[in-house]
């Protein structure tokens, strides 16, 4: 039978381990969901780029920015099989993760010619974002988070869904996420 040291040792070290993956997971909340949006000058924007999924939340604040900046071209990022609205310029990022959306964004860099786009996504995904387009787009792109609806469950687990999802950005380059 262990002795009371020897118990109170282990509630210690357990205690320990157990508030440390508290601290750990408390900063990986606040670093996903406190990353403010970039700032960018609405008077420069020629594009604005939606990530997918395409939200009504998403698509609003998307079509808000293309508005105030004089009515540019709004791309939407969608999984092959869904109608394009003719006011979007859809494309199909292959894979359909955010570095094949940074792909296809370069690519309209490329081909359109843009110069100043803006992307929107969640909040959520706002510290991710920025840094695989800061990586993987010729040029800056903005990113702007917005906060959409989501249950606690899937508020809760989006830090840890991110920051793996991070690792793997990093670690993979720009093909891969």
């Amino acid at each position: 039978m262990p002795s009371g040291s020897s118990r109170r040792r282990r509630r210690g070290w357990i205690l320990g381990i157990v508030l440390g993956l508290v601290a750990l997971y408390a900063a990986a909340y606040i670093s996903v969901y406190a990353t403010p949006s970039d700032s960018y000058d609405v008077h420069d924007v020629d594009a604005v780029f939606i990530l997918g999924p395409p939200t009504d939340d998403r698509i609003a604040a998307g079509e808000r920015i293309a508005q105030e900046a004089g009515g540019v071209p709004v791309y939407l990022s969608v999984w092959h099989g869904v109608v394009c609205k003719p006011q979007f310029v859809c494309v199909h990022a292959a894979p359909w993760t955010t570095s094949g959306e940074a792909a296809a964004l370069s690519e309209a860099v490329a081909s359109d010619g843009l110069k100043h786009p803006v992307v929107v996504t969640g909040d959520e995904h706002v510290m991710r974002s920025r840094y695989i387009f800061g990586r993987c787009v010729p040029i800056p792109a903005p990113v702007v988070g917005i906060s959409e609806p989501m249950d606690l469950g899937m508020r809760l687990w989006q830090p840890i869904y991110q920051w793996a999802a991070m690792v793997k950005a990093v670690v993979g380059g720009c093909s891969a996420d």
